[in-house]
């Protein structure tokens, strides 16, 4: 992103670091919240890599942007816009473990991944935009518009993160009883035996891969899928939008939109409404994942 606005990469590299130091601590915290440990984690510990995994999301990048060489009032609103990230991907990510299937609404769950995810991805994109037009001052419209398309891409990722636990043959998040976005939309659009039905295979779920298959099919149905696959499609074609206006000549804006394109590629919904982009606008569909394979969530995992 400042690439595109500025023209060159080496300048962002810190606030890139930052952005990977706070991943790297987010999925420590999750791995944790979600039970993925024993008497280790990754090999140590747990109480050593906790601890590691806060100074990894927090003082690191702070002393990362507090060597910037840049002014003082800059270096302090990158700060500030660090901050600003962390607090409200906390917020959503206290949302998500206190939700639940059957007491969350779609439109509450959305606004959970605008933080947990979004709010992780408006900060790098508006910590890129900011250095890149030097924008001291916290109001600045064309930052705030880099953060509107950081802020996308990160719904796209979660979505994208969500659906690559279920076509895993996981269902991680339904063992978890996780309140996804897919799960509480067909929780709410089931009615009579089909809630029902949907119902005792949640309940059943933590100790049955068998019956998270059942419900992963079942949260794969064409009306439950509707209104999910236009609200990808709305997100999607936003974040193309953006680009369009913010760097439509940068030769660093095809690797945004493809960036873009990648987030969406795996999932239900992979084809974005006709635009002026060529390919960006007609995806193939996700991959089945074939029988057997268990492959890795891509990208975070929270």
């Amino acid at each position: 992103m400042h690439g595109a606005v500025e023209g060159t990469l080496e300048p962002a590299v810190p606030v890139a670091g930052t952005h990977t130091l706070w991943w790297r601590a987010a999925n420590t915290f999750d791995d944790v919240s979600d039970g993925d440990t024993g008497a280790r984690l990754y090999g140590d510990a747990p109480a050593a890599v906790m601890t590691a995994a806060l100074e990894c999301g927090y003082a690191l990048p702070l002393r990362a942007l507090a060597a910037l060489p840049v002014p003082g009032a800059l270096r302090e609103r990158l700060t500030a816009d660090y901050l600003d990230g962390w607090t409200a991907a906390c917020d959503g990510q206290v949302g998500d473990l206190l939700g639940t299937p059957t007491g969350t609404s779609p439109e509450e769950v959305l606004t959970v991944y605008r933080h947990k995810s979004g709010a992780v991805y408006a900060m790098a994109a508006t910590m890129a935009a900011r250095l890149a037009l030097g924008a001291d001052g916290a109001d600045d419209p064309r930052v705030a518009a880099w953060g509107e398309f950081g802020q996308a891409v990160g719904i796209l990722a979660q979505f994208r993160n969500d659906e690559d636990d279920l076509r895993s043959g996981q269902s991680e998040d339904l063992g978890n009883r996780t309140a996804t976005y897919l799960l509480v939309q067909l929780l709410h659009a089931a009615t009579g035996t089909d809630r029902e039905q949907a119902l005792e295979l949640l309940g059943r779920a933590a100790d049955s891969p068998a019956d998270r298959r059942r419900l992963a099919a079942m949260m794969f149905a064409p009306d439950v899928l509707a209104p999910y696959r236009r609200l990808l499609a709305d997100v999607h074609h936003r974040a193309h939008a953006l680009l369009d206006t913010l760097a439509p000549d940068s030769p660093f804006t095809a690797s945004l939109h493809r960036r873009v394109d990648d987030e969406v590629r795996t999932t239900a919904n992979a084809c974005a409404p006709a635009g002026p982009h060529g390919t960006h606008c007609t995806l193939p569909p996700g991959p089945a994942v074939p029988p057997g394979r268990t492959p890795a969530r891509s990208g975070q995992k929270v």
